[in-house]
């Protein structure tokens, strides 16, 4: 029963050290696509723009979860688009 607890515990306190690193590894491979991929249409391009920001903000204000959730976001509209998804053309 002290094992579990114990490992529990230390899982909860890894929490908000894997989000912060999850973050920012986030954060740097949406720097990196978005400066290597210059032919995203506008609403997409928009998109993606506003979650890299919200992302940059929410790091900066210390919401680690949220700056990786956000930007986990913006890498997925990143990859439907490579993957012949939306890629903001207009029908």
């Amino acid at each position: 029963m002290k094992r579990t607890a114990l490992l529990f515990s230390c899982a909860l306190m890894a929490a908000p050290v894997f989000a912060n690193d999850l973050c920012t590894v986030n954060l740097q491979k949406l720097d990196d696509a978005t400066t290597t991929k210059t032919t995203l249409m506008d609403p997409l391009k928009t998109q993606v723009e506003d979650l890299h920001e919200k992302a940059k903000q929410d790091q900066a204000a210390g919401k680690t979860e949220d700056c990786a959730s956000n930007a986990n976001q913006a890498l997925m509209l990143l990859q439907k688009a490579d993957s012949g998804g939306d890629s903001g053309a207009a029908n």
